[in-house]
């Protein structure tokens, strides 16, 4: 679909859309919209878990976690909720036992707060299917005060990618990453609703903001 000569227009306007469906998604996690943040999944993953289980899982659940979890069930711990329980539990509890609402997983690191972003780049492959948005997260980070024994906080930011495809004309979250981590950037942990080995022999075109025209 984008081969070198004479797409560079049409490649730069579907960036642009692509920006538009990032913005969307973390603006999305940001203010905990799970309605929106599920609307723009892959429709095979919507079609297998639900709101509430996006929620539940705050945004890191796998199309097939029923299923893996069953078949690991001898592990110590497996643990697979019902739709009913997790209807039911949409708060968690903080060490108190006081209910807390549940968000976004942007990290592990649960005193780390993001604000804003900016865009690092848009690589689509060169058949138009799949694309990856790489982002800056930004925020504050606070350090435990349990441990420094202190009230600690400063800027920070970290890279974040999401990866999406064009189903039906239209862009959708395929992939889902892991939490950032505080000490480097987030690895592929699921795969969406398949396993998209393809992925790594993608020949993907890329572009930067300033390509984009951005105002």
């Amino acid at each position: 679909m984008y081969a070198k000569n004479g797409i560079r227009p049409q490649l730069i306007e579907e960036a642009k859309i692509l920006f538009d469906r990032e913005k969307q998604l973390l603006k999305a996690r940001i203010n905990v919209d799970w309605d929106k943040q599920h609307s723009l999944q892959h429709p095979d993953f919507r079609k297998k878990i639900s709101v509430e289980e996006l929620q539940y899982f705050e945004g890191f659940v796998g199309s097939d976690y029923r299923e893996k979890t069953k078949q690991n069930s001898h592990i110590s711990g497996s643990f697979v909720p019902s739709l009913d329980y997790i209807k039911k539990n949409q708060y968690k509890k903080d060490p108190l036992g006081f209910p807390v609402k549940r968000r976004y997983k942007w990290s592990n690191d649960s005193y780390l707060t993001i604000k804003s972003y900016s865009l690092e780049k848009i690589s689509i492959s060169k058949d138009g299917k799949y694309a990856k948005v790489n982002m800056m997260l930004k925020g504050r980070q606070r350090l435990n005060p349990a441990i420094v024994r202190a009230d600690i906080e400063f800027a920070a930011q970290y890279p974040k990618t999401d990866y999406w495809e064009k189903i039906n004309g239209n862009w959708v979250i395929t992939l889902l990453s892991t939490p950032v981590n505080t000490s480097g950037t987030g690895i592929l942990k699921f795969l969406v609703p398949n396993n998209k080995k393809s992925w790594g022999k993608t020949e993907f075109v890329d572009l930067n903001p300033a390509d984009l025209k951005l105002p």
